[in-house]
């Protein structure tokens, strides 16, 4: 059986050296021959043979011999081949070589960061996602490592959520577990928890990785249910200094822009509304334009808001440097970038700096100390572009035929028919200013206190500072829509001082090749304080002072408050391996928090996993072609510490001081105390299955979870001799279920030409189990999207509830008594879903979800000689988007809004009297909202990253004494394939309480980047 096998994977071999080998022909110099073997004296196939620095190379045959040619006598060999650690040797006058390659491991068994220390991979039970930072910034060079690693991680969807320079990726690692708070992972830098991926300069990371399921993340008790992401910064390393340069110019433009009609159009249209309404109501307005002035509309043409709001192109410019060196006992690494980004909205930008000090230092070979200090400083402009009636939708709506600016040079605040803030104003007057600082310091001391036995103890630091100022001046659309048109301005302050010491004993040791242990155990304590002040000051004396002297303000007030929480942890965590096939992970974890009542300060979390690496057992030894056949099982509990906005302390009562005109002090309770009030809490399954063939070469990993989050948070009905109607408690169920799949593969490795290729697959179903009082449905509150969406139990999270749209009504169906008493032809049709010919709230029902159930992504990297060549595809599907946009170009709650949009172009009218789908300019339109009629499929899929780069040859760098010079070009998002009428449906998924509404939001652009990678 082993024959058959070694020979059907020697026939494969030369099938492949057939296919994709060309052995090139050297003149004559000296010529060299050697045999490849392993340890078990087997030849291998297809290895690689190179003359280091040279393009000089070939491969081995079926018997492993190798011939090569042209050879300098004083060259140096290298030979390498999947599975085997690289071997390289100096020529020395010799021609004739027998080399026998070690197996690598490192591909099964790479150290891999778990939290709190490593293992092997090869030893891993839990689901863990891993990714090299090197290898996703070659395909993807960016100024933010998040996007970087959008679609690379099965289980893990990242969004780029909006175009505006400065923000962030919205995370997700298995869906969403919360119904009250937007809970993103939990990102922990280096060991210490907190942060943004965003503040990174992306060249410090060397690897990312993603704990997806509860057995992994347990170890992180109430704050890992939402998953963790483990950031490691690359560490420094002796020997002479290296200095290494990234940088780029990207240049940036819209996607393609709305479609807009002419303003001769519009100028038509804006008659024709005239005439119609006059038609229907009795009316007598005049029209708005004469003939001449629509010809003269259609010769130059009217005034381009959309123009206003985009750049036709918009640069940014990326600069990073390290550097690094050291003795052997100690090393330093220096590094510092700088961003500048343009938006391709006018007025947008913003600027960030970081820097980062590494300096590990072995004081003796049993201690290490080390201290790592970074930080970043960002700075940017944004537009209104989050909420409703915000620029996009402005410029959208607002008639093409108007000019900003009347004849006396004052703003226009009206359009055709009724007030309506002009959108030049966002962009000529930008009314923001501020900054966010960070700074974090973390030092260690590492004790070797015996074979296998080690404490380590971390002490970290985290100071931030943010402020904001913001100026609402004559003009702004807040003094537009300010009771009595005031002037106000105000400033805000963020300081947060936080520190977390941590100490980590650690044994790992390995018996007689049968038995591998990596136990540890762990004491944390956390700390943090923030402190809030806000200054506030209305009709202002000086709008040129503006927020530098809001004590002159007719009316200005002040508001602070801090909040400081302390946190206690205990950790236990052991692995066991028996025979490198048998392995179990168990962990135990207990936190005491200072924000929650007494009795439920403290709580445990727990978790298992086990797997069994089938391959390495005897009745497998002889199945050459697979590497890997890996069997994972894990269940684990985690919480959620985060808490509503605004809502940190509900188990205590909160009560804020107001006074009246004459200054009297009264005190108003805001919010009862519920001392019950716990984490929420999850818990998981996982069963995965790891699977490896032809020395890896191709590899599988599949996982399935379920996922169930108790005591989540929601609004309780409250009785009603307190005072209050509701009140948050621990009453709500979720659960998520899907699986993921990645595949990796090299189809052709040869000594000059590589592909690779990976895919990953992720589905999850997120899903309302239970809600407060046994109720069916949960209303959100609180936020002007929130009546868009219900919490159905049964149903997905953040379910889209409305009307069901069914057109327009016909004057035939209004004739014949079809339609509901006092119908006009014309009107908006919906279903009667109760079937009394009333509609109302009861004949609301589901009309969408905003959820994402399918996403995939395509990626690849092809090299040749000196060449890079990389493509990346990814796509979401299942998923609704309702379109506010679209709703905002034609109806207002209820009325018309006369915009220049070409859907106008479809309506309703005496003379199209059929169910066109859009009302026509008449009396009583019955446009009710939510409605199903701006309910679109928003799955796409986007082409994220074209690469293209070369590597000029080492020899001829060593003569400018540079170590390697690579330089590129980069095209990111050229491509999007949806039917989404919208500019850009990903940035829609921004919100997983809310997900799926296109309130307008700052698009994503098309990147056309071109950089260079210099080390010397």
């Amino acid at each position: 059986m082993k024959n058959t096998f070694l020979w059907i994977h020697r026939l494969l071999s030369l099938f492949i050296i057939i296919c994709f080998c060309t052995l090139p022909i050297y003149a004559q110099n000296q010529q060299i021959t050697g045999r490849v073997l392993d340890k078990g004296n087997e030849p291998i196939i297809g290895a690689s043979v190179l003359v280091k620095g040279t393009t000089n190379g070939t491969i081995t045959d079926l018997d492993g011999n190798f011939r090569l040619s042209n050879v300098a006598k004083d060259a140096t060999i290298q030979i390498s081949y999947i599975g085997y650690k690289t071997q390289e040797f100096k020529l020395d006058g010799k021609t004739h070589f027998p080399i026998i390659l070690d197996e690598d491991t490192q591909t099964l068994d790479e150290v891999v960061v778990v939290g709190y220390g490593v293992q092997r991979k090869s030893d891993l039970t839990g689901a863990v996602a891993s990714v090299k930072a090197a290898d996703a910034l070659k395909g993807t060079p960016v100024s933010d490592i998040t996007n970087a690693l959008q679609g690379r991680l099965a289980g893990v969807s990242i969004m780029s959520s909006s175009g505006q320079p400065g923000s962030s990726a919205t995370i997700r690692v298995r869906g969403s577990n919360s119904l009250a708070s937007e809970s993103g992972p939990l990102i922990v830098i280096d060991g210490l928890m907190g942060g943004s991926l965003s503040s990174l300069n992306p060249s410090d990371i060397a690897s990312v990785e993603v704990l997806k399921d509860a057995s992994a993340t347990a170890i992180y008790g109430s704050k890992g249910s939402a998953g963790v992401i483990l950031i490691t910064t690359k560490n420094p390393e002796s020997g002479k200094v290296n200095v290494e340069y990234n940088g780029y110019i990207n240049f940036k433009t819209p996607y393609e822009l709305p479609e807009m009609m002419s303003a001769g159009q519009f100028a038509e249209l804006a008659n024709d509304y005239v005439n119609e309404i006059n038609a229907s109501t009795g009316s007598s307005m005049s029209e708005f334009y004469t003939p001449e002035q629509i010809q003269e509309f259609y010769q130059n043409g009217g005034y381009d808001y959309i123009d206003k709001v985009f750049r036709n192109m918009s640069i940014e410019h990326t600069h990073e440097l390290s550097i690094s060196g050291g003795s052997e006992k100690t090393k330093f690494l220096f590094s510092g970038s700088y961003n500048d980004n343009q938006g391709i909205v006018n007025n947008s930008w913003g600027k960030r700096f970081n820097y980062r000090l590494k300096v590990d230092t072995d004081i003796r070979k049993w201690l290490k100390v080390g201290l790592n200090f970074w930080g970043d400083y960002q700075k940017s402009s944004s537009i209104r572009f989050s909420q409703y009636n915000n620029l996009l939708i402005g410029a959208l709506t607002y008639p093409n035929t108007l000019s900003p600016t009347d004849e006396n040079g004052d703003y226009r605040t009206n359009n055709l028919i009724s007030p309506q803030y002009n959108p030049s104003i966002f962009v000529d007057t930008p009314q923001n200013d501020g900054y966010i600082y960070t700074s974090r310091l973390q030092g260690y001391v590492d004790v070797k206190l015996a074979k296998g036995l080690n404490f380590r103890m971390t002490q970290g630091f985290t100071f931030y500072n943010r402020n904001t100022q913001n100026l609402y001046g004559t003009g702004s659309y807040e003094y537009y829509q300010s009771y009595g048109q005031q002037t106000s301005a105000d400033a805000r302050s963020y300081h947060n001082y936080s520190w977390i010491n941590t100490n980590i004993l650690s044994y790992i040791r390995e018996f007689n090749e049968d038995h591998r242990i990596n136990a540890t155990a762990v004491l944390e304590q956390q700390y943090a304080n923030n402190y809030y002040l806000r200054g506030f000051g209305r009709d202002l004396i000086s709008e040129k002072l503006g927020y530098d002297a809001l004590g002159m303000s007719s009316l200005h007030t002040v508001e602070s408050e801090r909040d400081i929480t302390t946190m206690l942890s205990y950790l236990l965590r052991a692995n066991y391996v028996f025979k490198n096939r048998y392995m179990v992970t168990a962990s135990w974890r207990r936190d005491g928090s200072s924000a929650l009542a007494k009795d439920n300060r403290w709580e445990n979390f727990w978790a298992i996993a086990l797997a069994w690496d089938i391959k390495q057992e005897k009745f497998m030894q002889q199945v050459d072609f697979m590497d890997q056949f890996k069997l994972r099982f894990g269940y684990g509990e985690n919480g959620n510490q985060t808490m509503p906005s605004g809502q940190d302390y509900l188990a205590w009562t909160q009560i804020t001081a107001e006074k009246d005109k004459d200054g009297n002090l009264s005190f108003v309770t805001e919010r009862l105390a519920n001392r019950d009030v716990r984490w929420e809490r999850t818990s998981q399954f996982n069963y995965g299955l790891d699977l490896g063939f032809f020395n890896n070469r191709l590899t599988a990993s599949i996982d399935y979870y379920t996922k169930e989050t108790k005591d989540v948070l929601l609004y309780v009905n409250m009785p009603i001799y307190t005072g209050f109607t509701s009140r948050y408690a621990n009453a709500g169920t979720v659960t998520n279920k899907g699986f993921e799949i990645t595949l990796g593969a090299d189809p052709v490795v040869t000594k000059n030409f590589r592909w690779n290729t990976s895919v990953t697959l992720s589905r999850n179903i997120g899903k309302v189990k239970e809600l407060a009082d046994g109720n069916s449905y949960a209303d959100l509150s609180g936020n002007y999207e929130n009546k868009y969406f219900r919490n159905i139990v049964g149903e997905k999270i953040a379910t889209m509830w409305g009307y069901r749209n069914e057109g327009v009504w016909t004057s035939e169906e209004v004739n014949a008594g079809l339609a509901p008493v006092g119908t006009e032809a014309g009107s908006y049709k919906y279903k009667d879903k109760d079937n009394n010919g009333v509609i109302d709230e009861n004949d609301r029902e589901i009309i969408g979800n905003g959820q994402p159930s399918f996403q995939w992504s395509w990626n690849n990297a092809l090299s040749y000689k000196g060449f890079d060549f990389s493509l990346f595809v990814i796509g979401v599907h299942g998923f609704d988007i309702y379109n506010y946009t679209r709703e905002a170009r034609l109806s207002t709650n209820g009325s018309i809004v006369l915009s220049p949009t070409p859907e106008w172009e479809n309506r309703w009218t005496p003379e199209n009297d059929k169910n066109t789908g859009v009302a026509g300019f008449i009396g009583n339109r019955n446009a009710l909202t939510p409605s199903s009629q701006y309910v679109e499929n928003g799955s796409f899929v986007k082409v994220k990253s074209i690469t293209l780069g070369y590597t000029f040859p080492e020899k001829w760098m060593k003569k400018a004494t540079i170590n390697r010079l690579r330089v590129y070009v980069s095209l990111q998002n050229p491509f999007l394939f949806t039917g989404y009428s919208g500019m850009d449906p990903e940035v829609t998924l921004q919100k997983s309480l809310t997900s799926g509404i296109d309130w307008g939001y700052y698009p994503n652009g098309r990147n056309y980047l071109v950089g260079l990678n210099l080390s010397f």
